[in-house]
């Protein structure tokens, strides 16, 4: 588990690089394409409360499995 919380940590720090990385560039030369506006799906309250609740579900149930096992 440590390790994995290690790699997300540095994922994310590596995301946040590479987008502040892009945003300059854009700042530069705004006619390239990654700088163009993307369309992203929405997503509802609804939606994401139910996914909230299933990734808990998942790791309720993952806990209590391995505190049942030892």
């Amino acid at each position: 588990m440590k390790y994995l919380s290690l790699a997300g940590l540095s994922a994310v720090a590596y995301s946040l690089i590479n987008s502040a990385a892009v945003a300059s560039t854009c700042e530069i030369n705004p006619t390239m394409p990654e700088c163009q506006p993307t369309a992203v799906p929405e997503i509802s309250a609804l939606e994401g409360t139910a996914a909230l609740a299933a990734l808990t579900a998942i790791v309720l149930l993952t806990w209590e499995r391995r505190r049942r096992a030892h």
